[in-house]
């Protein structure tokens, strides 16, 4: 399924459909294929109407110079939610899906939120002084050229061999082009959501990878003492893509969370 921005970009986007259950709305990281959800989707979709966004310049959304900033992408997340008409809904993001989240909520606070997801992105990528949680080895003596090197694999555990062969199938045919992305890569890894994140008003769980490549997971808990609405769990056995290498940890914890918060 597609709607169309108000800047004519096409986005896809996959539902489950039922307008009868509370909606979940999933945000993969850059460059990643909303195959890599199936498993998560069809744990969620026991109790909630699930709908993963492709991100524009990826997935199955059309590939275009225009918006190259992590707020456009903040501002497409809104549209979608008035495309399909939704109200308190819940979201999930994994990497740079979660700072999609959050840009969406400081352009139109969280009134349309009940709860939020944070799988493995820490709130400031470039390392320094006040934060020591970015990723890899990212700081301003080495930004950006240091986003040009090959970052090697995102995940550590293997992924399901029926989901990662659909994924290859989509990369095949629709192609993403790193290079066409790197200045939202740039943008997104410039920013500094802890200001925002300390007045949030909604609950939220950071989960991390234990064994991720890209951050160390102890940001999980410093993030989570930011706000005595968020909460934070470790996942074992996983690297950076929670929601394709451990799908049963993530849905466990977040269901936990969700009973807790009374969702």
């Amino acid at each position: 399924m597609f709607f169309k921005t108000n800047d004519s970009v096409k986005i896809s986007y996959t539902d489950t459909g039922e307008e009868d259950k509370e909606a979940v709305i999933c945000i993969p990281g850059i460059g990643a294929s909303h195959e890599l959800w199936n498993e998560a989707v069809k744990l969620l979709n026991n109790q909630y109407r699930v709908i993963v966004m492709d991100p524009r310049n990826q997935g199955l959304s059309e590939r275009t110079y225009k918006g190259q900033r992590i707020s456009r992408l903040g501002m497409d997340l809104e549209e979608l939610l008035d495309h399909l008409k939704l109200d308190k809904v819940i979201l999930i993001g994994n990497s740079m899906g979660a700072a999609v989240i959050w840009a969406n909520i400081s352009l139109f606070t969280s009134r349309r939120v009940n709860a939020i997801i944070d799988l493995d992105q820490s709130p400031k990528m470039v390392k320094d002084e006040t934060w020591r949680y970015g990723f890899k080895d990212l700081d301003w003596t080495n930004f950006p050229d240091y986003l040009k090197l090959d970052m090697g694999r995102a995940t550590y555990k293997r992924i399901d061999n029926e989901m990662r062969t659909k994924a290859k199938a989509e990369y095949a045919s629709h192609p993403y082009n790193s290079e066409d992305d790197f200045d939202l890569l740039c943008d997104h890894a410039s920013q500094d959501w802890r200001s925002l994140l300390i007045d949030l008003k909604v609950p939220m769980l950071i989960l991390a990878g234990e064994n991720s490549p890209y951050f160390n997971s102890d940001f999980a808990r410093v993030v989570a003492g930011m706000n005595d609405k968020f909460s934070y769990k470790i996942i074992k056995d996983c690297g950076h893509v929670i929601q394709a290498e451990q799908p049963e940890k993530m849905y466990d914890a977040i269901i936990e969370f969700l009973k807790n918060n009374n969702r």
